[in-house]
């Protein structure tokens, strides 16, 4: 962050939110972009009246005291020169408590508008929410007015309309101003006019609205009065900054940097590494100017009475924001890029009056504390600032030590390269993350295409996962039966992590001892982090591991640089609400927007859908980091002559994401309406009296990825094929857990659904030919007993001795499904998982009545 940044976050950015926040808020309620910038105009004006009525005093007292020098300063020029003039002016002035300096007061009223003018130029001279809108007269608020055409002259009506009544205006305020004044302000006016007569007439019409409200302020009489400096008790001066400082680390340093610490990949990219930590500098800076300069600026232009009532609020804030974060916190779900929550609920229910309640007590709290220990209110101040900063330091030097670690293990990433043989044997695991094994038959349903081209697979519907999320159920689909939550569970002595990095070099570790030439791409929570971490396989030196997910993604640049454009701004949005009492909560969030007025018009990076799911505006960038992944397997995809076999392992993670693609084809585009489509398609939903319930947006947005991710693969295959690299490769298609949806509801009993636990498997053996549909009651467990098939006899797990096989399944009338929802790695990584629910299933996982509760631990 060079200087000027620095200075503008401090002074100009906290007022361009507020800009913001008033016209996103008007916005929703009125929809007309003329009528919001005329209640934006009328809102920041009647904000802003008390620092311009404190600024005329101020400015009428430097008159007053420059009015009273002014007849010996005369003097003194007109009978000393040189250094005897400056040395019996210096005392002149000393004598009279004066500086020359002081003369800047006679400005402090244009100081003032500087800033407000800025942020007023910045947001809505780029509005895209501007651009082809109408108001009255004006054709296109995004444009030049170009009101009055002359022949093929055009000329801009509203700066020049804005100019007359800013001349009028400063003409009436200046009536008793002598000439150094009314030039002054004449200056300004014609400055004004220069600057903004080409600009786009929204920005010109806002400093037309706000010239009229001064206009009229200027008519109305003032009572003229003087600007007396009341003593106040240090205390109370003290306390207010000191408790704006606690406020602008707390909400700039200390929560931003515990949001980046808990996922720091999430804020910068493996293929392009940038500490993330910079991010804390552009919320720590928009903080101290909204809570320390601006705040600052009000209190030392209030009177004494208003200085202690702020002082004593400050207090009252300060104890309300820790309270808020730290007592009231809310679980909306995880944090998607953007820092958008996934799936949140923020209906006000019974927390307001619990927020209600809370307030009232602080408030009689810090009363007490003002009417009988104030003076103790310093060190609760400064003590709480130096909580907020040695903790939010603390957070930075962590984030910084993750980064570099990310560095050493990230860093130099090649694209990667699947290598086929032509001669020898192949293997092949797509593992599909989040991929339902029940909506197979309706995708091939709709798309019949599909059949030939997944030539040779049989597909399992009954197919049971041990657990409803990756850091459960994944270990058992790499690593076999040794891994299912029931048996990670007995080896307590052991961590987590460390069994679930063994469950992902069994199959590696036991192709590479048999001769195979092994690929890893993206082995899912590698070293339990999001980004895997490939150094957990440094002990195989000839397994080459690469990282795909968001490789290929040919928005990767452009995106990285606007998700750093929203994290400047949005994390000290998303702070400024977790301190917000939890009614308010809503308002602020905005559906993700932050109140950023252009996200009411257009949403690149987060998209927007319609309710009824036949619509979406923008682009998911999880999909696409994911999808072009798929449509870039035949470019990663090295076929020849081997001397040896190979084994691949990719995870992908297309069908874990929702997003609404264009129909048949399932491609994303940046505007898609599907409309038509699903009108004259909602029969292929229904497959042999079974209706797949699809209705919902997000129901939509997953069928969508997972038909995308199948028809990707289909075209890879051909691919294939035409290599000659197909019959002579086995290839399972499999996920490690399905998803509750809401498509079968058959499928739910209570609050249970068994769709969480049937994930995707379909298998293509060597040579295989046709398209079959197999009801064999199967785990996604078997998935390494189906891989090792006819290639390598009786193989054993190098890390437990265990034979590797299907045994445990049949050996087993009920097999035990774990049923919890903990699936962040960074709060489930102890010894064994955090206790959840337990069942057990036999026979059919679809019947429901298969399933039984036993218990909790």
């Amino acid at each position: 962050m060079n200087i000027l940044s620095l200075l503008y976050n401090l002074f100009i950015e906290p007022l361009q939110l507020l800009f913001e926040f008033i016209f996103s808020v008007s916005y929703k309620s009125i929809k007309d972009p003329g009528i919001c910038i005329i209640i934006l105009s009328i809102v920041m004006n009647l904000l802003a009246l008390p620092l311009y009525y404190k600024a005329e005093m101020i400015q009428a007292e430097a008159k007053r005291e420059e009015e009273k020098l002014a007849p010996m300063i005369r003097h003194i020029k007109d009978y000393f020169s040189g250094d005897e003039r400056i040395m019996i002016l210096q005392t002149y002035y000393d004598q009279n408590n004066y500086h020359p300096l002081m003369v800047l007061k006679s400005s402090i009223s244009l100081m003032l508008q500087i800033p407000f003018f800025l942020a007023a130029y910045k947001m809505l001279s780029t509005l895209e929410l501007l651009s082809g809108r109408s108001f009255g007269p004006i054709a296109d608020l995004g444009s030049p007015d170009g009101l009055i055409v002359i022949g093929t002259v055009s000329v801009n009506l509203l700066p020049i309309l804005m100019t007359v009544i800013n001349l009028v205006a400063s003409s009436i305020y200046l009536k008793d101003s002598d000439l150094k004044g009314k030039i002054q302000l004449y200056g300004i006016a014609a400055i004004f006019l220069v600057l903004l007569y080409n600009s786009p007439s929204g920005l010109v019409f806002y400093w037309t609205c706000n010239n009229i409200f001064s206009l009229v302020k200027n008519l109305i009489p003032k009572k003229a009065s003087a600007d007396r400096r009341e003593k106040i008790d240090p205390v109370y001066s003290r306390v207010f900054f000191l408790d704006g400082l606690f406020i602008a680390f707390f909400v700039g340093l200390f929560i931003p940097s515990v949001v980046i610490r808990s996922s720091p990949l999430q804020f910068t990219d493996p293929f392009c590494l940038f500490d993330p930590s910079v991010y804390l500098l552009d919320s720590l800076s928009l903080a101290i100017g909204s809570f320390v300069l601006w705040s600052g600026i009000l209190f030392y232009m209030s009177s004494a009475k208003i200085k202690r009532v702020l002082s004593v609020g400050s207090l009252i804030i300060s104890i309300v924001f820790f309270i808020d974060y730290s007592f009231f916190k809310i679980h909306y779900g995880d944090l998607a890029p953007g820092l958008i929550f996934k799936e949140p609920d923020m209906g006000i229910d019974h927390r307001l009056l619990g927020s209600i309640l809370m307030i009232l007590v602080v408030s009689l709290a810090v009363y007490y504390i003002h009417k009988t220990i104030w003076k103790y209110a310093v060190c609760l101040s400064a003590s709480a600032l130096i909580f907020a900063a040695v903790l939010g330091v603390y957070n930075v030097k962590d984030i910084k030590s993750q980064y570099y670690g990310f560095v050493d293990t990230f860093g130099g990433y090649d694209y990667a390269t699947i290598k086929l043989s032509e001669n020898e044997r192949n293997v092949v695991i797509i593992m599909l993350d989040k991929a339902v094994g029940y909506a197979v038959p309706y995708i091939f349903n709709e798309l019949p295409y599909l059949e030939e081209q997944f030539d040779g697979f049989t597909y399992y519907p009954n197919t049971l996962s041990f657990g409803g999320h990756t850091n459960l159920a994944s270990p058992a689909l790499y690593g076999g039966y040794d891994y299912i939550p029931s048996a990670i569970n007995e080896r307590s002595d052991e961590l987590l992590v460390d069994k679930h990095n063994e469950a992902l070099k069994v199959m590696p570790a036991i192709f590479n001892e048999n001769g195979f030439e092994v690929t890893l791409c993206d082995p899912s929570f590698a070293g339990y982090s999001e980004v895997p971490d490939l150094s957990v396989f440094d002990d195989y030196p000839q397994i080459n591991t690469f990282i795909t997910n968001g490789r290929y993604n040919p928005m990767k640049e452009d995106e990285i640089e606007d998700f750093a454009a929203i994290y400047e701004r949005n994390l000290f949005c998303y702070s400024i609400l977790r301190v917000m009492p939890v009614p308010l909560h809503e308002l602020l969030y905005d559906d993700g927007f932050y109140n950023y007025p252009d996200g009411i018009f257009d949403r690149i990076f987060t998209p927007v859908f319609s309710s009824d799911g036949n619509k979406m505006m923008g682009y998911d960038p999880e999909f696409m980091n994911s999808f072009t992944v798929l449509d870039s397997l035949p470019e990663m995809t090295d076929p020849e002559v081997t001397g040896n076999g190979t084994f691949t392992l990719l995870v992908n993670y297309t069908a874990h994401t929702k997003s609404i693609l264009s129909e048949p084809d399932y491609l994303p585009d940046y505007f898609v309406d599907n409309t038509e489509y699903n009108a004259a398609h909602a029969d292929r939903f229904v497959v042999d009296g079974q209706e797949l319930a699809v209705t919902q947006y997000y129901q939509y947005g997953y069928y969508s990825t997972n038909a995308a991710a199948y028809i990707q693969l289909g075209e890879w295959f051909d691919y294939l094929r035409e290599q000659g690299v197909y019959d002579n490769t086995r290839i399972i298609v499999v996920s490690d857990h399905g998803y509750n949806y809401s498509l079968m509801p058959s499928w739910k009993r209570d609050n249970f659904s068994s769709e969480y636990y049937n994930p995707v498997l379909m298998v293509k053996d060597f040579d295989s030919h046709g398209f079959f549909v197999s009801e064999e009651f199967m785990t996604n467990a078997d998935t390494p007993a189906i891989a090792f098939e006819g290639l390598i006899d009786d193989p054993v797990n190098p890390f437990t001795g265990s034979a590797i096989n299907s045994d445990y399944k049949y050996d087993n009338d009920d097999l035990l499904v774990f049923d919890s929802d903990v699936y962040s790695v960074n709060e489930n990584h102890g010894n064994t998982f955090v206790p959840g629910p337990w069942y057990t299933v036999h026979d059919d996982m679809r019947v429901i009545d298969n399933w039984e509760f036993v218990g909790v631990w």
